[in-house]
């Protein structure tokens, strides 16, 4: 599958040549799209390998990938803009203005090239109204992530079906109706599964940094800090304080190896680990149940575990 990834960044950039014609808007989305590259265009590789997987022949899936791409592209920037935690970005080091112009500009750009994706009219709106039907519902779950209100693991797990896990069926979705297959709810569900499995691992991740990204420090209600806040410790108190906003950052600045030491000590860790692997093993057993995956099971799940597919 490596062999596609050339070839979704090229045309990508073919894209916006073509339609961006004002030469800021191209030099922009140009920079940004090289970035990305730069790091995983795993979603669509997910695109092309699901097209494969379900008998797609006759169109170019690099098309349809590029489309997904440049959606994520977008979604990512305007994510990183409103969490204003990855300053060495280059959509960071411009202008908001010209950020936000940019990428409104790609989702228009997605949307155009999934439509120029088939010649199959029938295909053609198909895809179109499943796209903007997925990216509606990930509008909801970002403004619900944007809120953060999230007050239990029913609230948490609702808003990331509805952002991230929605992106992965996007991606999915599209190489399976691209091949002239219908919406299908097995692989809808095992999206969703691998969805909330990663997002669970990056929670992971930032609830044990120690920076702008720390989703404790910017008390980011998610599954692991709600986990960690209920304890009732009196020797863990400061955390829920801090988490309420009764300290404030400088307080608690010293107490890393502390905070570290907390998580490990009550399970936060350990039950991230577990819910994480709890979805992993769901989504193993959904695609063992479709039998067209099985000749293409080790590829697509090299692109699921790579970290930079």
């Amino acid at each position: 599958m490596n062999d596609c990834i050339p070839l979704i960044g090229q045309h990508m950039q073919l894209l916006v040549q073509r339609f961006f014609t004002a030469e800021p808007l191209a030099r922009y989305a140009e920079q940004f799209i090289a970035d990305k590259l730069e790091e995983t265009i795993r979603f669509g590789q997910l695109t092309v390998i699901h097209y494969r997987m379900f008998g797609g022949k006759g169109e170019d899936p690099i098309k349809a990938a590029a489309a997904v791409e440049l959606f994520i592209l977008a979604s990512d920037i305007l994510d990183d803009l409103q969490d204003q935690d990855v300053p060495s970005k280059p959509w960071m080091k411009v202008p908001m203005p010209i950020s936000i112009h940019v990428a409104s500009s790609l989702l228009t750009l997605s949307q155009q090239a999934m439509l120029s994706s088939t010649s199959n009219h029938e295909i053609r709106l198909a895809l179109t109204e499943m796209m903007n039907a997925q990216l509606l519902k990930a509008a909801n779950g970002q403004m619900l992530d944007i809120m953060n209100e999230m007050k239990d693991e029913e609230s948490y797990l609702d808003v990331v079906k509805q952002k991230s896990a929605t992106l992965l069926q996007l991606a999915c979705m599209a190489g399976v109706i691209l091949a002239g297959r219908p919406w299908n709810e097995t692989v809808a569900e095992y999206a969703l599964e691998i969805g909330v499995s990663a997002q669970i691992q990056n929670d992971l991740r930032d609830l044990l940094r120690w920076d702008e990204k720390s989703d404790f420090l910017q008390r980011k209600c998610t599954l692991l800090t709600l986990y960690l806040i209920e304890g009732e410790a009196e020797e863990d108190r400061w955390i829920k304080e801090y988490f309420e906003g009764r300290l404030t950052s400088e307080e608690i600045a010293m107490k890393r190896e502390l905070f570290l030491e907390t998580c490990e000590r009550t399970g936060t860790i350990l039950y991230g680990s577990v819910m994480s692997r709890m979805h992993y093993n769901r989504f193993e057993e959904l695609v063992d149940s479709i039998q067209e995956i099985s000749p293409w099971k080790a590829e697509f799940l090299h692109i699921i575990n790579s970290k930079n597919a």
